[in-house]
């Protein structure tokens, strides 16, 4: 009988703490941002200067952000035969930067036209508009 009074308490003693460091689970995870650099196997400058130029702001401005997961970069060539699901699923015709947060597709906010039109001969301010939509979108 005492065996199974010490059992019972052990068992709610060990379901509390487990309830309890699943609760601060929740409570602490962090907003994740996706961003996707998509593009083909031939690229032009401009889309060479898109991938440069968002991984050198998010190496400066986000390097913490960076390595804690809350952000992170995916570089997907779309020419490639185990992209094909991602291609579809985007549908990603060519290059594109895009990000997502916390994995909901319906609010993709969209920087590819910004980013050609300022990654290659005016990055300082494609380095701003960047930096300014992730912050606006970790907010």
């Amino acid at each position: 009988m005492k065996k199974m009074i010490i059992l019972l308490i052990l068992f709610t003693a060990v379901g509390s703490i487990y309830s309890q460091s699943m609760s601060t689970q929740k409570v602490t995870n962090k907003p994740v941002l996706e961003i996707y650099y998509t593009h083909s196997t031939n690229r032009c400058a401009g889309c060479k200067a898109i991938e440069a130029e968002t991984i050198e702001t998010l190496n400066k401005q986000f390097k913490s952000q960076l390595d804690n997961g809350e952000i992170s970069l995916h570089v997907v060539n779309i020419d490639e035969k185990e992209n094909k699901q991602f291609v579809d699923e985007y549908e990603v015709w060519g290059s594109s930067l895009f990000m997502i947060k916390n994995g909901d597709k319906k609010s993709i906010v969209d920087l590819t036209r910004e980013g050609f039109a300022t990654a290659r001969t005016k990055p300082e301010i494609f380095h701003a508009t960047l930096a300014q939509k992730i912050k606006e979108i970790l907010k």
